[in-house]
């Protein structure tokens, strides 16, 4: 136990809940405070990450009424789009943001909205005191591309917590799992077209994830899959609660993903907690750490490397035993949340100390 500090959080309303991006900023804060520190809340309006103008005033009114010199835990998807916010405070306050990964990278939108949310938040970093990355590639990419000062970033990986080791469908039929908020991010169609191909073989899919985030994405996607034929297979869950999840983790026999790009891969880790063997796309920060003890990372992005990386596991029972022995020897090597806490926290440390 450190002794801690006193510390500011700042999210808005209706950060969704159950996201990695919302995990990891909760498991965060517990472990801080677990290490002594004091933490309060300062909650900004809905409507994250496009603001209504109202929203944008009422947010900057909640910063300007945080007293001179307090320390400032803020999640990107508040700060990044807030670049005047930032540039009017940042002198003021020390501000410390959290980045999972760009925000540009989300697929929020294209083309020139893109374009907007990658100088949005190149802006409002400027202004951070501190920036947190999630990963060593989301750290790198924010020195190449965003101009943030190496000394500046502190990586802190996402933990991972104990797991029952899953015992898998025990029948034919190999039960897949993906579990993540079903946006174009993920990538979900690219997954769907690959196992379109593999109808010879016996498998099911379960979907996890918030289905409300991104509607006209969620879909097409239920139109793949009634044009593909895969109604009785594949299973668009939705938000599930914790007591299902687990449930669903210990029948699984093969996670799988065809993610654009992932700032860490928290339900990668997951996966491994559970002993479960993982068939995914590299998406960045993902691959970077994954290798290939336990999971199938697939380099090429085209559906028929991912096809054929499918095929290899579900179609050979020896293959996909070699991989899971694998990910349950990896469940000993995952990182734990309270080092996530006590690697953020020397960096807090300074700058808390650094106003007294």
């Amino acid at each position: 136990m450190s002794g801690g500090g006193d510390l500011i959080f700042v999210i808005s309303a209706d950060y969704a809940r159950r996201t990695g991006g919302w995990i990891y900023d909760h498991r965060l804060l517990q472990g801080l405070a677990a290490r002594g520190w004091r933490i309060e809340t300062a909650t900004l309006p809905a409507g994250f990450p496009a603001p209504s103008p109202a929203a944008r005033a009422q947010s900057a009114a909640t910063f300007a009424a945080i007293a001179d010199g307090a320390l400032v835990l803020v999640d990107q998807l508040c700060l990044g789009v807030l670049p005047e916010v930032a540039a009017a405070e940042g002198d003021r306050l020390r501000l410390v943001m959290i980045v999972h990964h760009p925000l540009a990278l989300e697929g929020y939108s294209a083309g020139a909205s893109r374009t907007a949310f990658a100088q949005s938040e190149r802006a409002a970093l400027r202004h951070a005191a501190a920036v947190i990355a999630t990963s060593t590639t989301t750290a790198r990419v924010l020195h190449a591309d965003y101009a943030v000062a190496a000394d500046r970033i502190v990586v802190a990986v996402p933990g991972v917590d104990p797991r029952p080791l899953a015992r898998g469908s025990g029948g034919s039929v190999v039960n897949l799992i993906s579990v993540g908020a079903v946006v174009p991010r993920k990538n979900h169609g690219h997954l769907l077209a690959a196992l379109a191909g593999l109808k010879h073989l016996p498998w099911r899919l379960t979907l996890v994830g918030n289905l409300a985030r991104a509607p006209d994405h969620v879909a097409r996607l239920r139109g793949m899959i009634a044009s593909y034929g895969l109604s009785a297979r594949v299973r668009l869950a939705g938000e599930v609660s914790d007591m299902r999840l687990q449930r669903l983790w210990l029948g699984a026999d093969v996670f799988v993903s065809a993610s654009r790009h992932e700032g860490y891969g928290m339900a990668i880790a997951e996966a491994f907690a559970h002993g479960v063997p993982v068939v995914a796309t590299y998406a960045g920060a993902a691959g970077a750490w994954v290798g290939r003890r336990g999971a199938k990372i697939v380099r090429d992005g085209s559906v028929a490397a991912l096809r054929t990386a499918l095929l290899e596991v579900i179609g050979a029972r020896a293959r996909r035993g070699a991989l899971r022995r694998d990910a349950v020897a990896r469940r000993r090597t995952l990182p734990a949340w309270a080092a996530t806490a006590a690697g953020v926290e020397g960096r807090l440390r300074q700058l808390f100390e650094s106003r007294l």
